[in-house]
Protein backbone atom coordinates (compact mmCIF):
# COMPACT_ATOMS: atom_id res chain seq x y z
CA UNK A 1 0.00 0.00 0.00
CA UNK A 2 2.85 2.42 1.17
CA UNK A 3 4.10 2.03 -2.75
CA UNK A 4 1.30 2.26 -4.18
CA UNK A 5 0.73 5.91 -1.87
CA UNK A 6 4.45 6.58 -3.40
CA UNK A 7 3.77 5.62 -6.74
CA UNK A 8 0.40 8.12 -7.12
CA UNK A 9 2.53 11.10 -5.28
CA UNK A 10 5.41 10.48 -7.93
CA UNK A 11 2.93 10.68 -11.14
CA UNK A 12 0.86 13.67 -9.93
CA UNK A 13 4.43 15.44 -9.50
CA UNK A 14 5.18 14.93 -12.92
CA UNK A 15 1.91 15.65 -14.04
CA UNK A 16 2.05 19.48 -12.72
CA UNK A 17 5.82 19.60 -13.92
CA UNK A 18 4.43 18.63 -17.07
CA UNK A 19 1.98 20.94 -17.40
CA UNK A 20 3.41 24.22 -15.92
CA UNK A 21 6.25 23.50 -18.50
CA UNK A 22 3.84 24.04 -21.06
CA UNK A 23 2.25 26.96 -20.16
CA UNK A 24 3.06 30.48 -22.44
CA UNK A 25 5.83 32.48 -20.37
CA UNK A 26 4.23 35.97 -20.30
CA UNK A 27 0.71 34.68 -20.88
CA UNK A 28 -1.44 37.18 -18.48
CA UNK A 29 -4.88 37.35 -20.22
CA UNK A 30 -3.76 40.45 -22.48
CA UNK A 31 -2.92 39.64 -25.54
CA UNK A 32 -2.29 43.51 -26.60
CA UNK A 33 -0.78 43.98 -24.08
CA UNK A 34 1.50 40.82 -24.69
CA UNK A 35 2.48 41.75 -28.36
CA UNK A 36 3.75 45.27 -26.85
CA UNK A 37 7.87 45.59 -27.42
CA UNK A 38 7.47 47.11 -23.73
CA UNK A 39 6.06 43.97 -22.47
CA UNK A 40 8.93 41.47 -24.09
CA UNK A 41 11.74 44.27 -22.83
CA UNK A 42 10.40 44.56 -18.78
CA UNK A 43 9.02 40.99 -18.51
CA UNK A 44 11.74 38.90 -20.04
CA UNK A 45 12.42 36.89 -17.05
CA UNK A 46 8.32 36.64 -15.97
CA UNK A 47 9.47 39.08 -13.11
CA UNK A 48 6.15 41.64 -13.55
CA UNK A 49 3.15 41.83 -11.23
CA UNK A 50 0.25 43.51 -11.26
CA UNK A 51 0.27 45.82 -8.54
CA UNK A 52 -1.76 48.91 -7.48
CA UNK A 53 0.23 51.98 -8.54
CA UNK A 54 -0.87 56.03 -8.24
CA UNK A 55 1.66 58.77 -10.20
CA UNK A 56 1.87 61.21 -7.70
CA UNK A 57 3.79 63.88 -9.21
CA UNK A 58 6.60 64.54 -10.87
CA UNK A 59 9.40 65.61 -8.74
CA UNK A 60 11.51 67.33 -11.15
CA UNK A 61 12.74 66.08 -14.81
CA UNK A 62 14.29 62.68 -14.20
CA UNK A 63 11.85 61.83 -11.25
CA UNK A 64 8.34 60.62 -10.22
CA UNK A 65 7.30 60.53 -7.17
CA UNK A 66 5.17 56.96 -7.19
CA UNK A 67 2.82 55.10 -4.44
CA UNK A 68 3.20 50.97 -5.11
CA UNK A 69 1.02 49.07 -2.67
CA UNK A 70 0.70 52.05 -0.36
CA UNK A 71 4.24 52.58 -0.56
CA UNK A 72 5.93 55.72 -1.79
CA UNK A 73 8.92 56.59 -3.17
CA UNK A 74 10.30 57.82 -6.44
CA UNK A 75 11.40 56.47 -9.80
CA UNK A 76 13.21 57.34 -13.24
CA UNK A 77 10.37 59.14 -15.07
CA UNK A 78 11.98 56.47 -17.74
CA UNK A 79 11.03 53.84 -15.93
CA UNK A 80 7.15 54.92 -16.60
CA UNK A 81 5.09 53.52 -19.99
CA UNK A 82 1.80 53.81 -20.46
CA UNK A 83 0.44 50.49 -22.15
CA UNK A 84 -3.55 49.28 -23.24
CA UNK A 85 -4.30 47.66 -19.72
CA UNK A 86 -6.73 47.91 -17.20
CA UNK A 87 -4.09 46.84 -14.77
CA UNK A 88 -0.82 48.68 -13.25
CA UNK A 89 2.61 46.39 -14.14
CA UNK A 90 5.14 46.61 -11.61
CA UNK A 91 8.56 44.92 -12.93
CA UNK A 92 11.24 43.87 -10.65
CA UNK A 93 14.93 43.26 -10.81
CA UNK A 94 14.84 41.56 -7.77
CA UNK A 95 10.61 40.53 -7.22
CA UNK A 96 11.54 39.80 -3.48
CA UNK A 97 13.81 42.94 -3.05
CA UNK A 98 12.30 46.48 -1.69
CA UNK A 99 10.11 49.16 -3.71
CA UNK A 100 12.71 51.54 -4.52
CA UNK A 101 14.00 53.00 -7.86
CA UNK A 102 16.94 50.91 -8.02
CA UNK A 103 14.83 47.61 -7.41
CA UNK A 104 12.33 48.95 -10.32
CA UNK A 105 12.98 47.85 -13.84
CA UNK A 106 10.11 49.26 -15.41
CA UNK A 107 6.23 50.77 -14.33
CA UNK A 108 3.47 50.05 -17.21
CA UNK A 109 0.14 51.54 -16.17
CA UNK A 110 -3.09 51.97 -18.15
CA UNK A 111 -2.84 54.67 -20.61
CA UNK A 112 -6.37 55.88 -20.42
CA UNK A 113 -6.05 57.01 -16.22
CA UNK A 114 -6.20 60.12 -15.23
CA UNK A 115 -3.46 60.67 -13.34
CA UNK A 116 -1.44 59.25 -16.72
CA UNK A 117 -2.83 62.40 -18.76
CA UNK A 118 -1.69 64.74 -15.51
CA UNK A 119 1.66 63.09 -15.89
CA UNK A 120 1.70 63.90 -19.53
CA UNK A 121 0.79 67.21 -19.70
CA UNK A 122 3.60 68.00 -16.78
CA UNK A 123 5.48 66.45 -18.74
CA UNK A 124 5.65 68.41 -21.55
CA UNK A 125 5.50 71.55 -19.84
CA UNK A 126 8.45 70.73 -17.89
Amino acid sequence: MRYLVHFSLLNLLLLLLSVSSTWPSHDVGEPKLEELPIWKHCCDDQDCVPQKVKIINPQSKEKVSVEIEGIQTKVDKGKLSPVPSSRSWVCYFNPNGEIVNENIRCILYPENRSTVHALRRQSRTG
